[in-house]
């Protein structure tokens, strides 16, 4: 149950306001990020609130929106977004002509069509447990909607405090944190939502709603603002664990507990959302390879790397038609003991690994690895 106006929830608003979108993802955020739930709901009844709050909303058609740069004034679109996530060079003066080619029409099923449909919610029902005080344990609770942007552009191309008391350092913590932090924890529960986007709502968007600042359509315009149905977001599923115990070397400010209780809750149950959910795996570029063999990844605590993990190396290739395809060259594992914290604020705790700024694979099979090659996690 949320409960407005007290410290404690005005803190934790702020502080979810500032949480920012990891880094391996595009920051597809629109304006709307926290949703107020009061009353209390099972597990199904909670997800098909969500969903109803999320169609209400139209939350899947503004993502569209965003996707295609869509003008408020004139509803026009561009594809500027869609090339700049694929990161691609050539030119789309329209899609109608892009359309008319093997190449242009490549370009928007791989720029456009894969990048689109790895667009997902996160939604994070998040619960927070006082462990001083006397009643239930439940402080508050709140959802708050994280748009998560294309997985594979992401991981290929490529803090703010909260308002809390200012302390002066962990020496002096004392019994202001103590009564308001350092005893409670955070359950969260995230659910994942994916944008659903093929060939049948592409084909329907751009032959019905799709036109340019060159091109003013007011028919295709009232069109577009008229259609609450083509556009969907369908759940993928969700996973819940409570966080762990909070270091609270290096924290200033209950606004830096409350960022990085947060921000490490959020970002772990991501972790386990992708191990789950195939779909929602990311990838990374290999950075660098050592004089003594060693591969070099910009990865860490944060995505989940252990020293069990392995990752399969993948070639990107163009085919005859210009299609990109992913062919596996090997398989690597993390090094034990140079695996890289960077979990949010590992610095500032002094964990082993925060100062690594990679983390050092060796080969388990395969070899004529290079740079710019991508690993992804496999089980």
């Amino acid at each position: 149950m949320l409960h407005p106006g007290t410290g404690m929830y005005d803190q934790i608003y702020e502080t979810m306001l500032n949480v920012s979108v990891p880094e391996r993802f595009n920051d597809h955020n629109l304006s709307l990020r926290l949703i107020v739930s009061q009353g209390k709901a099972d597990d199904q009844e909670r997800v098909k609130q969500v969903e109803d709050f999320l169609k209400c909303n139209k939350v899947a058609k503004r993502l569209v929106s965003k996707w295609f740069n869509r003008d408020k004034k004139d509803g026009a679109f561009d594809m500027q977004l869609v090339k700049d996530r694929g990161n691609y060079n050539a030119t789309i003066e329209d899609v109608n002509l892009a359309m008319q080619s093997i190449r242009g029409k490549a370009i928007l099923e791989d720029a456009g069509e894969q990048l689109i449909n790895n667009t997902f919610v996160l939604v994070n029902d998040i619960t927070y447990v006082d462990k001083h005080s006397k009643a239930d344990g439940v402080k508050s609770v709140f959802q708050a909607i994280s748009l998560v942007g294309n997985i594979m552009s992401a991981a290929q191309g490529n803090k703010t405090s909260g308002s809390g008391s200012s302390l002066q350092g962990v020496g002096q913590l004392g019994d202001a944190i103590t009564s308001l932090v350092a005893g409670f924890t955070v359950r969260m529960k995230s659910h994942l939502f994916q944008l659903v986007w093929n060939d049948s709502i592409a084909g329907t968007f751009y032959s019905q709603y799709y036109y340019d600042k060159n091109t003013i359509d007011q028919d295709k315009k009232r069109a577009y603002l008229r259609d609450n149905k083509l556009f969907q977001l369908k759940y993928v599923g969700s996973y819940e664990a409570t966080s762990s115990k909070t270091v609270l070397h290096g924290l200033k400010n209950n606004g830096d507990v409350f960022m990085k209780v947060l921000t490490r809750a959020i970002d772990e149950n991501i972790v386990q959302l992708r191990k789950k959910f195939e779909i929602f795996k990311i990838t990374a570029p290999l950075y660098e390879i050592a004089s003594d063999g060693m591969i070099h990844i910009h990865i860490g605590l944060k995505e989940g790397v252990s020293s069990s993990s392995k990752y399969e190396v993948l070639e990107r290739l163009v085919d005859d038609e210009g299609r990109i395809t992913y062919h596996r060259k090997g398989v690597i594992r993390p090094v034990k003991g140079k695996i890289w914290d960077n979990r949010f604020m590992a610095t500032e705790e002094g964990a082993d690994g925060a100062n690594l700024n990679f983390t050092s694979f060796e080969v388990v099979s395969g070899k004529d690895f290079y740079p710019g090659m991508l690993v992804r996690e496999i089980k």
